[in-house]
């Protein structure tokens, strides 16, 4: 982190897991001496939450307002979805930090995002945006073959890019969508556009913290970094085994670039700017051909409500399944 920097907010922009890996990286920010806090979305995954889509803030129990697209929550807060109790991963963060927790509401779109994340900069008095995405599929163009979650991070891309925020891509390939070489690939390209900022790999401080918010989140990508800590060469299942990452040296690595070069160089930012909300993103992503996890996760929640058991392979069938009728038109 710059020196010049006084205040930091850690932007977990994917997936409520990659708060995991935005708290390491803010903890590391503060033993620097600069101020640091962590902020996320709220957006879990089926074995946590079946209910499709976002957790939005009119759902969430116990949380302290901050204004109209964000929230603090602590270790009591919870969400009411679907008649039930949703435990999600910032509360879980709050809880190891002993600290509140940011929620930014991912239900509006950038436009709601942007708004957020204003918010919260102004009541912790931050200077700097860091949007922190555990793999780096937030540097994907969209239309590739391997990835199955865009939507959440393109958002958060595009919102981060009109604040004039950094994306750290943290732990390569991780989420075992987009390779290690691909993810490589691309933050060339980015640097060749002016846009690498700088890179850090974790030491035996930020392991430790890892390792102490995986004790309280849950998070597969995360474990990564801990995994490429232990001396781990080689491949390692993800996602009822429906994707599997390559676990190297690289997953120490956290390389942090502008968000506004790495925005230029996705083919569909403009076309999410323009969406008026997370479902107007969705659909305008669909048209082109792209599938999102929300897509997944609305198929998943029908076979759930039939009975059927969701494996693996079930996951891969769906995500098949929609790319075929989007060929069809």
């Amino acid at each position: 982190m710059q020196s010049k920097v006084k205040c930091a907010l850690f932007f977990a922009v994917g997936g409520g897991g990659d708060v995991a890996s935005a708290a390491m990286l803010a903890l590391a920010t503060r033993r620097l001496g600069v101020k640091a806090y962590v902020a996320s979305v709220a957006w879990e995954r089926f074995t946590v939450d079946p209910v499709p889509g976002p957790i939005r803030l009119a759902e969430i129990i116990g949380g302290r307002q901050l204004g109209e697209r964000s929230m603090l929550v602590n270790g009591d807060a919870r969400a009411l979805r679907g008649g039930r109790e949703v435990v999600f991963q910032a509360v879980n963060a709050s809880k190891a930090l002993r600290e509140p927790i940011a929620v930014v509401d991912l239900d509006g779109g950038v436009s709601g995002v942007v708004k957020g994340l204003q918010e919260v900069l102004s009541y912790y008095g931050c200077d700097h945006l860091v949007s922190v995405d555990v793999g780096g599929d937030i540097l994907a163009t969209g239309f590739e073959d391997e990835l199955w979650s865009p939507l959440a991070d393109f958002v958060g891309l595009v919102a981060t890019a009109e604040l004039g925020g950094v994306v750290a891509v943290h732990s390569p390939g991780a989420d075992g969508e987009l390779s290690q070489e691909y993810i490589l690939k691309r933050v060339a390209l980015v640097a060749k556009k002016g846009g690498y900022l700088w890179a850090r790999g974790v030491t035996i401080e930020d392991v430790e913290a890892l390792r102490h918010m995986l004790s309280f989140i849950e998070s597969e990508a995360s474990k990564a970094t801990l995994l490429a800590y232990a001396g781990l060469h080689g491949f390692a299942e993800l996602r009822e085994g429906s994707r599997k990452t390559f676990v190297s040296p690289l997953n120490l690595l956290t390389v942090f670039l502008n968000a506004k070069v790495v925005a230029d160089l996705n083919p569909v930012a403009e076309v999410l700017k323009a969406a008026k909300d997370l479902e107007h993103a969705r659909r305008s992503l669909n048209i082109l051909g792209i599938f999102t996890e929300l897509d997944l996760e609305e198929e998943v929640y029908r076979l759930i409500q039939s009975g059927a058991e969701i494996t693996g392979e079930v996951l891969i069938d769906i995500k098949h399944k929609f790319r075929k009728e989007v060929s069809k038109g």
